[in-house]
């Protein structure tokens, strides 16, 4: 089936194409695929991962940051699993991403933007857990990137550094959780997590039965 170029973007002078392919959408920088609705039950099953940090840290308004609104698919997992108190700050770096799930992929997203529980923050979600109040959060998702040592855009890699790292701890309740998304396995990725504080697992994610992602977890002591 050949591929239909529904449209291109120009944003900070970087050339975006949203197309389909198939049954999939996609949003595509150069050669990178920056976000595919193909694995979007990975995504879905790593944002029911903030339950048990938001019933571990046991906050009256639990709030959970997100980083990467995509097409909406780890968003529509926290609200699955949060409670109607919670708070969920979903940051987007690119305005793009926030325009196409309004628009060609809002039934991928399903009106979860809509939600009275969401702020969506168009900013860099470095910053936004670098500037949170320490031990205010119950849980922060990376999904922003296709792990950890693939970083779609450059500045993303400060993500994954141990001082990077050592922020997300302190921004967390105790028993909160820093997750990471990745469409590959990244074990070295366990010992950056173990050496800034964090006690580390990884859990697979799957698609249509078969683990197509993982999460790297960090849980704050």
């Amino acid at each position: 089936m050949a591929i239909e170029i529904v449209r291109t973007i120009v944003e900070d002078e970087k050339s975006l194409l949203l197309r389909r392919d198939g049954a999939n959408l996609e949003l595509v920088l150069g050669n990178v695929v920056l976000l595919s609705s193909a694995a979007l039950e990975t995504e879905l099953a790593f944002g029911r991962l903030a339950k048990e940090a938001i019933e571990r840290t046991g906050s009256a308004r639990p709030r959970v940051v997100i980083g990467g609104l995509g097409f909406g698919a780890t968003l529509r997992g926290v609200l699955e699993v949060a409670s109607p108190e919670t708070e969920v700050v979903v940051v987007e770096k690119l305005r793009t991403v926030a325009d196409v799930a309004r628009v060609e992929a809002a039934d991928l997203v399903g009106g979860a933007l809509d939600d009275p529980r969401v702020e969506l923050c168009l900013a860099d979600v470095a910053d936004v857990i670098a500037s949170a109040e320490p031990g205010s959060l119950s849980a922060i998702l990376l999904d922003v990137d296709n792990g950890p040592e693939w970083a779609s855009f450059r500045s993303n890699a400060r993500l994954y550094a141990e001082a990077a790292l050592v922020r997300a701890r302190s921004a967390l309740a105790p028993g909160g959780v820093l997750a990471v998304w990745s469409g590959y396995p990244a074990d070295v990725f366990v010992r950056t997590l173990r050496k800034a504080g964090f006690v580390p697992r990884v859990e697979p994610l799957h698609e249509r039965g078969v683990v197509r992602a993982r999460a790297y977890i960090g849980t704050a002591r």
